[in-house]
């Protein structure tokens, strides 16, 4: 995988894309960032029901995967399936890094990682 991990620079605890120029998640708040964007501008929170299928180009830190499952939790939507691709993968220990912002979801983001 020479050339597809992902590069990185860190501002303020946030893993910001060398190649991109580009944070993986707002420099204020990712995870309410992730719920306005992703959960909710997709419709997710009315959407889901068992079996529903998200697929997503991109994956980055996971957050977007992390912020979906708990809402599958909360609400009792589930099973759902996921799938993700990411062209550029996080090292484990960037991703860690990258969600250990988020207590919330700290679980799953050990598993993840």
């Amino acid at each position: 995988m020479a050339g597809q991990q992902a590069e990185l620079e860190w501002r303020d605890g946030v893993p910001v894309s060398t190649r991109f120029a580009d944070p993986y998640y707002s420099l204020e708040n990712g995870l309410a960032e992730t719920r306005h964007v992703f959960l909710a501008g997709n419709g997710l929170p009315e959407r889901l029901r068992p079996g529903f299928h998200v697929a997503e180009l991109g994956v980055g830190t996971g957050l977007n995967l992390l912020a979906l499952l708990a809402l599958v939790r909360t609400t009792g939507r589930g099973p759902i399936r996921y799938t993700g691709f990411e062209g550029f993968p996080m090292r484990a220990a960037d991703m860690r890094a990258a969600l250990a912002a988020f207590p919330e979801v700290a679980e799953d983001a050990e598993r993840l990682a």
